[in-house]
């Protein structure tokens, strides 16, 4: 029995609150939780989300907008196709069995062109740093005239610029490690849960 409607709203569910998005040109964008694509079975309505690196995300479709996402996004499709490997993709035994029996019912479409960058390569994130800063240093110059303050400008807006270029290599450092992490979770590289090292230690 089919259901009538979808428990949640948009095109997929994120489950473990990762933050796992299609990649917006506007935006900054981390390669590991960037949706670069999805598998497709419409019939079944099952569906494998997987990012740049092909490595498969755990995210739940919703079979009633999720075509309409593949719709507008879709830069390339391959027919009888599902792509993925990590922890979350499909069993390999399942695969197999699979493409023993042909897999006409499943389509693998790229999502959105991806072609410029991802803030953990260095080039990408320096040219992002490069804008912020242009746009610090209008703002404290501006502040500076508007506050009429009496320090001299440019010692006022170095400072600003050392302290925002600070902030800014500490957020970066902090999430490429959090991006790390994320990617050895989706490989199943991640260490054993602490139950298991409880029970190894007793």
């Amino acid at each position: 029995m089919r259901r009538s409607h979808c428990p949640f709203k948009g095109a997929f569910l994120d489950s473990y609150s990762v933050g796992f998005r299609l990649y917006r040109p506007d935006a900054i964008n981390w390669r590991h939780r960037t949706i670069a694509g999805v598998s497709w079975n419409g019939e079944e309505q099952e569906a494998f989300f997987f990012n740049p690196d092909g490595l498969v995300l755990p995210l739940k479709p919703n079979p009633w907008e999720l075509p309409e996402l593949i719709r507008k996004n879709a830069v390339r499709r391959e027919f009888s196709s599902i792509h993925g490997t990590g922890h979350f993709a499909m069993k390999e035994g399942r695969r197999n069995a699979l493409k023993s029996l042909g897999m006409t019912d499943w389509v693998t479409y790229w999502l959105v062109d991806q072609s410029t960058g991802y803030a953990n390569d260095l080039a990408v994130w320096r040219h992002f740093t490069e804008q912020d800063l242009a746009e610090e240093k209008s703002a404290s110059e501006r502040l500076h005239r508007e506050m009429r303050m009496t320090s001299e400008l440019t010692g006022y807006v170095d400072e600003c610029l050392a302290q925002r270029r600070d902030l800014l290599a500490v957020e970066h450092r902090r999430r490429c490690a959090e991006d790390s992490k994320i990617l050895a979770w989706l490989k199943g590289e991640t260490p054993l849960p602490l139950i298991a090292n409880v029970q190894e230690a007793a």
